[in-house]
């Protein structure tokens, strides 16, 4: 028996080892491990259904867009990967510097940015399309059972956007704003505080009229807001009718992107091995 013992032994931990990282589930012939559901529970801080949940929605939304076969650029790849470098105040090669100290390689990197530019245009093309824009009077019940959400009544604002190619140019252009500056585009806008990102309405707010905001990096370059006047409050349906037509249509965009996600579940094969 004592000969026996440490065999035992050595068939129950290697069974408990073959069953850690075994096949949980298998989605349209796709395999979800125990491993993968765990890591994501732990990384996203979430519980064991929702991490399942979680992964199989990844795998079916793959399986889509497989079928649909979209066809990404070169091009359109290398445009994102500027914008995110842009929008980060780094090079290509200084992103490539960041990714190797987190021990991912570019070219992994690259994989997973055009899937998720593939899924962007899944979503326009399949999903976004199948939203109806609303009517006024949609839009005016929506307000009507929303209003706390708006309560807060927007200011309109006269500005000149200033849009520069770098900070030196923008600089030049603040400080010569009557004298045209080669490489600097300016447009003067009327905006109002409701749709304008919490950054970007702080930075207006803290700026005196008829003064130049800092200089702010972008994807598109490098921006400076004039301020000319912040305007009058505004109230009532009108005065949001553009917020509240933006939050209509990200709720039902969130909705129809569920409902295609359910419709996905119901019709695939998904057979739950193990949990």
């Amino acid at each position: 028996m004592k000969k026996l013992l440490p065999f035992l032994l050595f068939s129950l931990i290697t069974a408990q080892a073959q069953v850690i990282d075994a096949v949980a589930i298998d989605v349209e012939g796709e395999a979800i491990t125990t491993l993968e559901i765990q890591a994501v529970q732990q990384k996203m801080n979430m519980s064991k259904q929702a991490a399942v949940e979680a992964l199989i929605r990844d795998r079916l939304e793959k399986s889509a867009l497989k079928k649909a076969n979209i066809q990404i650029s070169h091009e359109e790849i290398q445009a994102k990967v500027q914008a995110i470098a842009s929008s980060k105040g780094m090079s290509q090669a200084q992103m490539k510097d960041v990714l190797a100290q987190k021990g991912l390689t570019w070219e992994s990197y690259i994989k997973q940015l055009t899937t998720e530019i593939e899924k962007e245009h899944f979503f326009r093309e399949h999903i976004v399309a199948s939203v109806t824009p609303p009517s006024e009077s949609e839009l005016k019940s929506y307000y009507n059972t929303h209003k706390e959400a708006f309560s807060s009544a927007p200011v309109q604002m006269s500005l000149v956007v200033y849009l520069a190619p770098s900070v030196k140019k923008i600089k030049e252009a603040i400080a010569n704003p009557m004298r045209p500056v080669q490489g600097v585009k300016k447009k003067n806008i009327l905006a109002s505080s409701n749709e304008m990102t919490p950054q970007l309405l702080e930075l207006i707010n803290k700026t005196p009229t008829n003064s130049f905001t800092s200089p702010v990096k972008t994807a598109q370059g490098v921006l400076a807001y004039f301020v000319k006047s912040k305007g009058q409050q505004q109230s009532g349906f009108q005065a949001v009718k553009n917020a509240v037509a933006n939050q209509w249509m990200q709720e039902q965009r969130v909705q129809a992107g569920q409902d295609f996600f359910n419709k996905l579940k119901s019709n695939a094969n998904i057979r739950v091995i193990r949990l």
